[in-house]
């Protein structure tokens, strides 16, 4: 599970970071700054949970969750503040759940109890492979390309090859943000960075055709999901 924890009391992201190393399913980075957390995700970085500190500068934990929901609706979002007069705004981003600070371990440890149940029914695909069976988060999915009769799957770092056609996974997918955009290509919604008419550019820099007939129902797949019209 890859956490990201932003806030600028340092001791406070200290005790996140001390509670949740303890744990051995999570991986966790730092940020004391909004601008630092962007930036990553403006270079493809993604993350299952964050802790964002709803009052910080020169941009505060609400306009920064807007700008990642802009490139991640998936992330699951944990807001830090010391009043709860914000947490209106927090449904204009599907905020999680609101700590109160001073936060304690035992705040923590209960919302993370809650996050793994939240992450244990997200949307999972269930492979087999070489006599082995995997079970893959479709949110790190970034896409499929059909290969004969093979698929080809872009996970996370991974390479995993199926002997499955690419329409049998399509219908798998096609209800959690996946999309086909040419014969050969299923690409997941939540991580297209930007397009033309004839091409788009995941966060991972890889660049797919889009065919000419498939483009403008792309186009309304692509708003649809930006829009929220589809659930997490």
């Amino acid at each position: 599970m890859k956490i990201a924890v932003c806030d600028d009391e340092i001791v406070l992201v200290k005790q996140i970071y001390k509670y949740l190393w303890g744990q051995p399913d999570c991986s966790v980075d730092c940020f004391y700054s909004p601008k630092e957390l962007w930036a990553k995700y403006e270079a493809g970085e993604r993350y299952d949970v964050l802790f964002l500190d709803v009052l910080m500068k020169p941009v505060n934990g609400i306009a920064l969750a807007k700008k990642i929901r802009s490139r991640d609706r998936n992330a699951i979002l944990i807001f830090l503040t010391a009043y709860l007069e914000y947490a209106p705004e927090g449904y204009e981003v599907n905020a999680f759940r609101y700590l109160l600070k001073p936060v304690n371990d035992k705040d923590i440890s209960a919302v993370m109890m809650e996050v793994r149940r939240e992450l244990e029914t997200a949307h999972t695909l269930r492979v087999r492979t070489s006599g082995c069976e995997l079970l893959l988060h479709t949110r790190e999915l970034r896409y499929l390309e059909a290969d004969n009769k093979d698929t080809i799957l872009y996970y996370m770092d991974d390479v995993i090859t199926l002997r499955k056609g690419l329409n049998e996974l399509e219908a798998q997918l096609s209800p959690f943000f996946f999309f086909r955009v040419h014969r050969k290509f299923l690409v997941n919604l939540t991580h297209v960075r930007e397009f033309d008419e004839g091409r788009l550019t995941l966060d991972c820099g890889k660049t797919i055709p889009i065919s000419r007939r498939r483009s403008r129902d792309f186009r309304l797949a692509l708003g649809a999901y930006i829009d929220g019209g589809l659930s997490r």
